[in-house]
């Protein structure tokens, strides 16, 4: 989740709790208030029957008249708590409505004259519920409204003010030191996107310093080895022809030249696999699976005699695919040349393409092998010493780099390997 919606949601979450809260608080003082005034009138009419009660104490009395808001009944002693007031809410039925509406009522008890009463005074209840709900909806409305309004304001404000932040980062992940220069930043005027800005720029630079300082000190540490080994080797070899060696020498000299070989090609596979790494390749190019396993079948013609293998293909599904030529032979070589080294007499080998995938098995030895080691530099579990331990973890870059994945299973006595496209 990006940082501006996830604020933004925290925002809009807090809020609309602190608002819930505090509208429910905001509805029962209200309420509240509302009822504190209708029994204040409650109380200030009994006031003023009381009053006119004590001045007029032969005004004939009944019990209940549609006129009047109040209701007096004479009670006798026993019935009589002095001091007693009692609020409530009743409802009381209305003919012209044809509805029940709400009232206050208080009952008091009095003495006037030495006589007993209980008295009865009905207020309208003014639709309080009504009224406090009406209030409470209009103001919820407003408020929520203000929220949405608020809530997209700062999106915008928010979205305009990162809009440095996230050009920058489109920069970067599109940024390659190998074939780009620094890119160019916008600009802001927010000092701290200034400052992000400017830390970037630096490190960027330094980078492209870097690696252009390592590219360039393997190739030119490469060269320069390649060229003496070279001279080494053919001044060797010029040796055995030429000067008369015992056999003891020219065995000796014989090692140290396949020696010179084998740190020639271990050179040449490491600047490769740097290569690799610099991604100093380009992808684009139009790969037919099928012509680079039929070529490479040739190369291991006297393994397979020598090991008396059974090669089975099914190429025929195998389509042609973007990425580069050298890098998929290189992959496909080594593949087959594990395959190849590290079988075992009267084997066999399978090898099997279709529209996704291409798969490459081979019999072998029970040999304890670490799944999550096997891609890495010169891991090995043989003991053949025409190996290094790098042909897988050379195919592995070329698939990472290409954007194809390759996996490794073994079931019995086959090595799986599957290259997916």
């Amino acid at each position: 989740m990006k940082l501006l919606s996830y604020t933004s949601r925290m925002q809009l979450i807090i809020f609309l709790l602190l608002f819930g809260f505090f509208s429910v608080v905001f509805y029962l003082i209200l309420r509240w208030n509302v009822l504190q005034n209708v029994d204040e009138v409650l109380y200030n009419r009994k006031m003023e029957l009381l009053v006119y009660l004590e001045n007029n104490p032969d005004l004939p009395f009944t019990e209940h008249n549609p006129l009047d808001d109040f209701t007096i009944i004479e009670i006798d002693r026993k019935s009589f708590q002095e001091g007693k007031e009692v609020y409530s809410d009743t409802l009381i039925y209305e003919p012209v409505d044809d509805e029940l509406d709400e009232y206050r009522k208080l009952i008091s008890h009095l003495q006037i004259h030495g006589n007993y009463y209980r008295l009865e005074i009905l207020k309208p209840h003014l639709e309080a519920n009504e009224i406090i709900g009406t209030i409470a909806i209009t103001l919820s409305g407003l408020l929520l409204g203000l929220t949405i309004c608020f809530y997209i304001s700062q999106r915008m404000i928010s979205r305009k003010l990162w809009n440095p932040f996230y050009e920058l980062l489109e920069k970067l992940s599109h940024y390659r030191l190998d074939r780009e220069n620094i890119p160019n930043l916008p600009d802001s005027k927010i000092e701290e996107f200034q400052m992000l800005n400017q830390a970037v720029t630096e490190m960027a630079r330094k980078s492209k310093e870097v690696f252009e300082s390592q590219k360039q000190f393997i190739e030119n540490a490469s060269h320069e080895l390649q060229t003496p080994l070279s001279v080494i080797q053919s001044r060797l070899e010029a040796l055995i022809g030429q000067a008369e060696l015992t056999g003891k020498q020219a065995s000796i000299i014989e090692g140290i030249i396949v020696s010179t070989q084998r740190i020639k090609k271990l050179n040449k596979t490491l600047l490769l696999l740097s290569k690799i790494e610099n991604k100093q390749f380009l992808l684009n190019e139009k790969v037919d699976i099928k012509e680079i396993i039929d070529k490479s079948l040739e190369f291991f013609e006297e393994q397979k005699e020598a090991l008396n293998l059974q090669i089975r293909l099914e190429t025929s599904n195998c389509l042609i695919i973007q990425g580069n030529v050298l890098l998929s032979e290189t992959l496909i070589q080594n593949l087959l040349k594990n395959a190849y080294m590290h079988n075992i007499q009267k084997g066999s080998i399978s090898i099997a393409c279709d529209k996704q995938k291409l798969t490459i098995s081979n019999t072998g030895q029970s040999l304890p092998i670490d799944q999550d080691k096997i891609f890495s530099r010169f891991y090995k579990k043989s003991d053949n010493p025409e190996t290094w331990g790098l042909g897988l973890a050379i195919a592995y870059k070329i698939a990472q780099t290409s954007g194809w994945s390759l996996k490794y299973a073994k079931h019995s006595d086959q090595h799986i390997f599957e290259v997916l496209f």
